[in-house]
């Protein structure tokens, strides 16, 4: 990721689905041009990697993400500041269930949209390694061992701001989506990151579903430090059609 004067460029290797960028790494991003304290992003499409993307400030410590085009620009993602909130998560897996999460995850092995995400793809030995699975007893969840891997992290060796958004994006993918083998796509996240996070911290990323709406599912998800919740985030998630996959 890189910036320039009213330009975000997305770093390629930060992708979600193949081509564009993970849904949270994008929302972090944006989130950095809002002044203080936690924000809410809304994408409005996928996020392109690797090309200049116009930002524009909005009233009220807001900012617009934009796709330049040779007709208009197009708002890709609308960020706006939030209330502090801290999400509790309904059971705290032990580090043992997070593991025995972790080898369970449901995508491994499989070629699917999202099989090289920066975040979750269990075959991207370069990336966050939160290969998410399912807690026994407790359908609503998903959780995974998560240890801060440094070359995400700043010079002061804290996890960049979009590294944390990521970390709390794919945790919370619908576990209903996963049990219907259906592909939902990130539409809004909010995040408040209560203190730094750190080069080579072991967390329990954590994951659950609050609602299910038509198409639509609100979850929320964690970063656990033993009793701590370090960060949290509140998502909704939207069923992609059928001819979008």
């Amino acid at each position: 990721m890189s910036w320039g004067r009213g330009t975000l460029v997305l770093d390629p290797r930060e992708n979600g689905p193949r081509g564009y960028a993970n849904g949270g790494f994008a929302c972090g991003a944006l989130a950095g041009f809002v002044p203080h304290g936690p924000a809410e992003v809304t994408l409005r499409s996928p996020v392109p990697v690797g090309v200049p993307l116009g930002v524009k400030s909005r009233l009220g410590g807001g900012a617009e993400l934009l796709l330049r085009q040779v007709r208009g620009n197009e708002v890709v993602a609308e960020a706006a500041p939030a209330e502090p909130f801290v999400a509790e998560p309904p059971y705290r897996p032990t580090p043992g269930e997070a593991q025995a999460a972790w080898d369970a995850h449901p995508f491994r092995g499989l070629d699917l949209p999202l099989s090289d995400c920066v975040v979750c793809g269990a075959e991207r030995l370069d990336g966050l390694r939160i290969c998410f699975g399912p807690i026994p007893d407790h359908p609503e969840m998903m959780a995974s061992p998560f240890v801060v891997p440094e070359a995400f992290c700043d010079d002061r060796g804290e996890l960049r701001t979009p590294a944390v958004w990521g970390a709390l994006d794919c945790p919370s993918y619908p576990a209903e989506a996963v049990r219907r083998g259906r592909f939902a796509l990130l539409g809004r996240l909010a995040v408040h990151r209560r203190r730094p996070v750190v080069a080579g911290e072991r967390l329990i990323a954590v994951g659950w579903t609050e609602s299910i709406g038509n198409r639509s599912m609100r979850t929320a998800s964690a970063l656990l430090a033993g009793d701590e919740i370090v960060a949290s985030g509140r998502a909704v998630w939207v069923e992609a059609k059928p001819d979008a996959v």
